[in-house]
């Protein structure tokens, strides 16, 4: 599930024909770009300083990351690659200060231990490697942002675990591009995918991360200092949270949670109640397998919509109401093959337009579905 740096819903129904049809006008039919073999994880940022979004790939087949360079029309140049052993999840980040996008990279490496990579971006869509840092056996999910406030980005990396417990580490950076000796919380289940964001107030980001064996995401409080509280655990469904992200769904300057629930093929929101503890559980369905979960306004209505990507199925999208609520499901029609979309991210790929478009991977067939957004 791929995580972008902190810089840049339970009654069932079945879809009418209306609001299949309301899909087809949010986006245009996909376009597919050759991605790698296998891409799995997606994150989204200008690599080459020329203002066009471009993408990102985590390639774990065949040990290596991806980029597409973006023409700023919604297509995308042949990729480059960069060897990496089995890399699990990738987020982008400005970590030395020189105004390139860099990049940080969970390995499972194969041999046992797992690593934490540093890329450092040199501006032209191209990275060479700056560091590496050990990580446990499960490397998994990896988030960027400025947990101490001292103006230098900092990793948080997740050991997912063997089912029974779980490591989260925070890295603090140097501002040079590389890090830090790691503060380690230790969990007794196994964890999932990690979001940064202010959570409680304290301006500082905090962490929300899936615990996706217990289907309930954990909220891990900033105490002010870069440090982090005793996880608090929020039910956010039951069964398999495979993802979560942050964002303010009412527009009251309080950030909420919505989470991607693979076992009830829903999107699961947790409301905040504005001192970084959150209501109960709101489930709305997806009808769709869902794996992964991106929220943005792709309607351009001021509110905050969800959009899913799903593991055998159509992707689906659901609209917000700007109360923290959602409406029902519409499809997107995304997949070419049978094993589909476990990464979903956002963002504006036409130059200029301010509509959000999505950038699906189909792990099947070794591309990424590209929809347009028509608004």
């Amino acid at each position: 599930m791929a995580r972008t740096a902190w810089v840049f819903l339970l009654a069932l129904t079945t879809l009418s024909v209306g609001e299949k049809s309301a899909s087809a006008k949010q986006f245009k039919k996909a376009a597919y770009y050759g991605a790698g073999q296998r891409p799995s994880e997606v994150a989204v940022g200008d690599l080459n300083n020329d203002g066009k979004a471009d993408l990102i790939f985590a390639d774990w087949l065949s040990n290596q990351i991806v980029i597409l360079l973006g023409n700023g029309d919604g297509s995308f140049q042949k990729p480059i690659t960069i060897p990496a052993p089995s890399p699990t999840d990738l987020a982008l980040g400005d970590l030395n200060g020189d105004g390139n996008l860099d990049l940080v990279v969970t390995e499972s490496g194969g041999s046992g231990s797992g690593t934490l990579a540093v890329y450092l971006g040199e501006g032209n869509g191209h990275f060479r490697l700056r560091a590496k840092y050990t990580l446990g056996a499960y490397a998994g999910a990896v988030t960027v942002a400025d947990f101490d406030g001292d103006g230098k980005l900092d990793v948080a990396a997740v050991d997912e675990g063997s089912g029974s417990s779980g490591v989260l580490r925070i890295f603090p950076g140097t501002g040079k591009g590389t890090l830090g000796r790691p503060t380690v919380y230790k969990a007794a289940v196994w964890l999932g995918a990690p979001a940064a964001g202010d959570l409680g107030g304290g301006h500082l980001p905090d962490l929300a991360v899936t615990e996706p064996m217990d289907g309930s995401v954990a909220v891990f409080l900033n105490d002010g200092t870069g440090k982090f509280l005793k996880p608090v655990t929020y039910n956010a469904g039951g069964g398999e949270v495979v993802d979560v992200q942050i964002a303010d769904l009412r527009n009251d300057g309080r950030n909420d949670l919505v989470a991607a629930n693979g076992s009830l093929s829903a999107v699961a929101v947790l409301l905040n109640k504005g001192d970084g503890t959150f209501g109960p559980v709101k489930l709305y369905p997806t009808h769709c397998d869902v794996e992964a979960v991106v929220v943005a306004d792709f309607n351009l209505d001021g509110h905050l919509d969800a959009a899913v990507a799903a593991h055998i199925d159509n992707s689906a999208l659901i609209y917000g109401k700007g109360d923290g609520t959602f409406g029902p499901p519409v499809v997107i029609k995304d997949e070419i093959g049978t094993d589909g979309g476990y990464s979903i991210a956002s963002g504006n790929f036409i130059t200029g337009d301010q509509a959000p478009d999505l950038a699906i991977p189909i792990q099947d067939d070794g591309k990424v579905a590209i929809l347009l957004n028509t608004k």
